[in-house]
């Protein structure tokens, strides 16, 4: 009988040759082999070591060593410690977009790890763009939109063919591979249309209406408020019944900012956000929403997280910035330094896909540290805004929209996750029709 201490010392490592190692290098190497795939591996500079090695070998230089090896001709990009003006080289293979394509006949047909650094720490928002009308970075300045591939997993699609490259290679080589998961983020900007809204917010609302002539929402509003019916936005036991029938991971986000042009949350002292947040929390994690005002105000953040932890009685670890406001770095700084850990910020406001190129959750490298940062970054690729307002598509129509991305993740293992409003389950105003399109998607989603 052979002991488990074999295959303890049998398991080989992957040894990598780099000339010369950067922290960018063990960034992004620490990335694909840890975080997306775990792999056992070694970084080396000693050609001599790497050369009388018997162990499974990657060549990470400008030229190959002998005949046989894997070898991937490397860029610039992870040599340097500045912010430069980079050549990608994007060719297309096979109907797949690559970046930093090889000029070496020897070479694996791509840089896939600067191009995975280029993509992951937003190498491009650095450099001076345009902005929409919020001072976000918009989707049509990255290279993802421009080149057709903002709804497909790039990073990922690289790192299973290239996984398969090393399996051929190294039979004997261990890999873990992820398996897909599917994570359901809602957001509650506003927890309910009319209740607890206070005297002064429904007195201008019944203004607004007669001058409108809209009465039968004034006559919803006083049943409403009179207690004679639910508030339409109140939609949470129907997302609960779905968690628990699809047993679906589910995670809250609740603003709880101070009230502004662009946060109209009912306040934080409210005695019904108080009671639905704790009713919340029973059920499924609840981070913090933070505020458009506190975007540049850490004060306002640590604030707001202070209410959130007060509430609910738990430390606050997850956020996501309302209106997806991120500047990057500043915005990652701000939320390690109030103690978030993990954020679902990484997607677009006007355009489904991965804004970062992936489906797998990541540490964040600070560009200009030039340092890896201790937050998780959580992409999405799927919110109910953005199909409805921005593409404008029909309730009957989101799911088949969907389902070629929904495929793509699946078919790489990644994770995969939906922004949704409370609202949007409500079936009333602008969300008419919508009140089963989440259904559909997480039916799809789990099939």
């Amino acid at each position: 009988m052979i002991s488990p201490f074999f295959y303890i010392c049998s398991v080989q490592k992957l040894l990598i040759y780099i000339p010369k190692i950067t922290a960018r290098h063990k960034y992004v190497f620490k990335v694909i082999f840890n975080e997306i795939y775990q792999v056992e591996y070694q970084l080396t500079d000693d050609k001599d070591f790497y050369l009388t090695s018997t162990s499974p070998r990657l060549n990470y230089s400008k030229s190959i060593l002998f005949d046989g090896e894997v070898f991937v001709e490397s860029v610039d990009l992870l040599q340097e410690r500045q912010i430069n003006e980079v050549e990608v080289n994007f060719v297309e293979i096979n109907e797949n977009p690559y970046l930093f394509a090889t000029t070496h006949q020897e070479s694996y047909h791509h840089d896939l790890f600067a191009a995975t650094f280029y993509l992951i720490s937003r190498y491009e928002e650095y450099f001076p763009h345009l902005k929409d009308k919020y001072g976000r970075y918009k989707a049509s300045e990255s290279i993802a939109y421009k080149e057709g591939f903002l709804k497909r997993p790039i990073v990922n699609i690289w790192g299973q063919e290239f996984i398969t490259v090393l399996e051929d290679k190294y039979p004997e080589l261990q890999i873990n591979k992820p398996k897909f998961k599917y994570i359901s983020t809602i957001d509650i900007d506003n927890a309910y249309l009319y209740k607890g809204k206070g005297f002064v917010r429904f007195l201008a609302f019944l203004i607004k209406s007669v001058l409108s002539f809209n009465f039968s929402e004034i006559k919803q509003a006083v049943e409403v408020v009179f207690r004679k019916r639910k508030d339409p936005y109140d939609t949470f036991s129907l997302q609960f019944n779905l968690q628990k029938k699809y047993d679906l991971n589910v995670k809250y986000f609740v603003l709880l900012g101070d009230y502004g042009l662009n946060d109209k949350n009912l306040s934080h002292t409210n005695s019904n956000v108080n009671s639905l947040i704790k009713r919340l929390a029973d059920l499924a994690p609840v981070g913090i929403h933070p505020s458009f005002g506190s975007n540049k105000n850490i004060v306002n953040l640590q604030e707001e997280i202070k209410r959130l932890e007060y509430i609910q009685k738990r430390e606050v670890s997850l956020s996501r910035q309302h209106f997806l406001k991120l500047s990057l770095p500043d915005t990652y700084k701000k939320l390690i330094a109030s103690g978030i850990t993990d954020d679902y910020t990484m997607g677009y406001a006007s355009e489904l896909g991965f804004r970062a190129g992936i489906a797998s959750s990541f540490t964040f490298y600070d560009l200009d540290m030039e340092q890896e940062l201790p937050i998780r970054i959580h992409p999405f690729a799927i919110t109910d805004d953005v199909l409805k307002f921005n593409m404008k598509i029909s309730a009957d129509d989101v799911v088949s929209e969907i389902s070629e991305l929904i495929d793509t993740v699946k078919k790489i293992d990644g994770t995969l996750i939906s922004v949704w409003h409370n609202d949007t389950f409500s079936n009333f105003g602008q969300w008419k029709g919508w009140k089963n399109v989440y259904e559909e998607m997480v039916k799809l989603i789990k099939q």
